[in-house]
C-alpha cells in the first residue's frame, strides 16, 4: 500500500575524493587566496590615493586661504611664509583660540 512518500535508500557513505581531486581542490583554494591578496593592495592602493588627494586639496585650499589673508605671502620664500605663521600662531589670540578647539568649542 502506498503511503505517497518516496523511500530512502541506505545510508551510504559519501565517497572519498582522490589525491588529485584533493590536491586541485588545495590549488584552487591558493589561487582564492593569491586573488583576495590582490584585491586587497588594489583597494589599498585606492585608499591611499583618495587620502592623498584629499590632502592635496586641503593643502591648496588652506594655500589659498592663507594669501588671501596675506597677500603679501605671494612674494615671501617658503621659510619667510612658515616664520610669519609660526609669529601668528604664537600670538595670545591664536593660543586661546587654539586651546577652545582641542577643547571642543569650535568656535572663533
Amino acid at each position: 500500500m502506498p503511503t505517497g512518500r518516496k523511500e530512502r535508500p541506505a545510508m551510504t557513505k559519501p565517497r572519498e575524493k582522490t589525491r588529485e581531486e584533493v590536491t586541485a581542490e588545495i590549488e584552487d583554494g591558493k589561487k582564492k587566496i593569491r586573488q583576495l591578496e590582490n584585491r586587497e593592495k588594489v583597494l589599498r592602493q585606492k585608499l591611499s590615493q583618495e587620502e592623498r588627494r584629499t590632502r592635496s586639496h586641503r593643502l591648496i585650499v588652506r594655500g589659498a586661504v592663507f594669501e588671501s589673508i596675506v597677500p603679501e605671502a605671494k612674494t615671501m620664500t617658503d621659510e619667510e611664509a612658515a616664520a610669519f605663521l609660526r609669529l601668528a600662531l604664537t600670538s595670545e589670540e591664536a593660543q586661546v583660540y587654539l586651546k577652545k578647539r582641542t577643547e571642543g568649542g569650535k568656535s572663533e
